[in-house]
């Protein structure tokens, strides 16, 4: 097959890494693959000889509506020309206002590409405009969709459903471990979290929770790996001073080598409000950590089995949380069960796993258009 993945860019990001990975697999496999992207092209990830990075050198945001819509013009344009010039298989947009835009290039084109689209963010958070509503409408005449998490997919048309597939995020991470500490000798005392300082992730409820359960174990301590917008950490570091836990809440900011830091610890801690299929999340059970995670929308419940791969507990109560950390602290039998559950997901989510998904659904949907013709 010849094979496109668009996107915006090829910066550092999940979707990019996804592409990236599902790129050098597929062109191991004897696909011909491009990425696609609306910037100039320059690539931050390793491809394997053969991927071909073409920028179309259009993006930049828009002063008003009338240099949006000149915007929007010139980049149909393009996207015409090229697809007339590469004649893809398909397409995989990761982003559904691009396949909006490419569908909207190809409208009058009866031998187009298939189509194929993947939304990675949380819908629900996405602004609803007069065009966010038409590019809603136009997903129905996509040729396929992937969702990112079944929770995700009933959120579109039943007729989109369809004709899409769930594929969940993969362990694309060069940086995961060979081999696994045991339970045993994991440092009990330490706990960890990484990710953006941002509302989304509820850092302050994490460390309310701590706190709350530091009353019963003074000899933890929590150590955050991540960084935000100015001041995000500063807030978060008189948080805990107020609550009497400064001494024991660590900042680290961005580490390359964070699992390298984590991968030892006794409990990993994800407190966010929201999520899609969270890397981090997935990333640190990965190194067979036992897990509190929120069971928030969307993708942690489809990662974590309650119980066995990890532990649930409601979105924004530090109690709950609290008592799910006192949990694993208090009972080293369930600790090493939920390490045990957790490290499942080095197979379910095989970087090997997910690519063969990836390609499975985009050949069957390339297979349909060449029957239909």
């Amino acid at each position: 097959m010849k094979l496109a993945f668009f996107y915006g860019n090829l910066l550092r990001g999940g979707a990019q890494r996804v592409m990236s990975e599902l790129a050098n697999q597929f062109t191991a496999w004897g696909d011909e693959v491009i990425l696609l992207t609306l910037d100039k092209g320059s690539c931050e990830y390793k491809l394997a000889p053969g991927v071909k990075v073409q920028g179309l050198d259009l993006a930049g945001d828009s002063a008003n509506k009338l240099e949006s819509l000149t915007r929007l013009a010139k980049t149909l344009k393009a996207l015409g020309s090229w697809e007339r010039r590469e004649r893809p298989d398909a397409v995989i947009c990761f982003s559904t206002h691009l396949s909006f835009q490419l569908s909207l290039a190809l409208s009058l084109r009866k031998d187009r590409c298939r189509i194929i689209a993947s939304e990675r963010t949380n819908p629900q958070k996405r602004e609803r405009e007069a065009l966010a509503a038409l590019e809603q409408r136009s997903l129905e005449k996509l040729d396929g969709f992937i969702f990112q998490t079944q929770r995700v997919s009933l959120l579109f048309p039943e007729s989109l459903r369809d004709k899409g597939r769930v594929i969940h995020n993969g362990l694309f991470s060069s940086d995961i471990p060979e081999t696994v500490t045991e339970y045993s000798r994991r440092d009990g005392r330490s706990i960890c979290a990484m990710g953006r300082l941002d509302y989304q992730k509820a850092y302050d409820t994490m460390i309310k929770a701590f706190a709350l359960f530091t009353r019963e174990h003074p000899e933890h301590t929590l150590n955050i790996y991540g960084r935000g917008r100015e001041g995000a950490q500063e807030k978060l570091q008189a948080l805990a001073r107020e609550l009497g836990v400064g001494d024991r809440v660590a900042f680290h900011g961005n580490r390359p080598d964070v699992l390298e830091q984590i991968k030892d610890a006794g409990m990993f801690l994800m407190t966010s409000r929201f999520e899609g299929m969270p890397n981090a999340l997935m990333e640190a059970m990965a190194c067979g950590l036992p897990c509190v995670c929120t069971d928030c929308d969307f993708g942690p419940a489809e990662l974590i089995e309650d119980g066995v791969s990890g532990l649930l507990s409601p979105v924004d109560e530090p109690e709950a949380i609290a008592a799910a950390m006192a949990r694993i602290a208090d009972e080293p039998d369930l600790g090493e069960k939920l390490s045990r559950g957790a490290l499942e997901i080095r197979q379910t989510h095989s970087r090997e796993e997910i690519c063969r998904q990836y390609h499975s659904y985009i050949e069957e949907i390339v297979s349909k258009k060449k029957v239909e013709t």
